[in-house]
């Protein structure tokens, strides 16, 4: 998957799953303040991205500067890029 589509697949996980309801997520919008995002919101996000992009085992903590979607897009971003570990 190039970036472009990769990144365009978060947006839209992150709009579709949006505790304000189902919206078009951009990658400027903010998780809590502009997308409604609880904690509870935001670990079933996790693990939707997670299983979607089918990230193994990310790093603990890693994901705990994101705060935009920009940077869960990133993030999955770099996952994917990294090498894996279980061939």
């Amino acid at each position: 998957m190039d970036s472009s589509t990769l990144r365009a697949k978060v947006r839209q996980i992150v709009g579709e799953m949006s505790p304000l309801g189902a919206r078009e997520a951009q990658s400027d919008d903010r998780l809590v303040e502009q997308l409604g995002y609880d904690s509870l919101a935001v670990i079933e996000l996790s693990l939707r991205i997670e299983q979607e992009f089918a990230l193994v085992n990310p790093s603990p903590g890693a994901g705990r500067d994101i705060t935009t979607v920009k940077d869960i897009e990133d993030f999955v971003e770099q996952q994917a890029a990294a090498p894996s570990d279980a061939a």
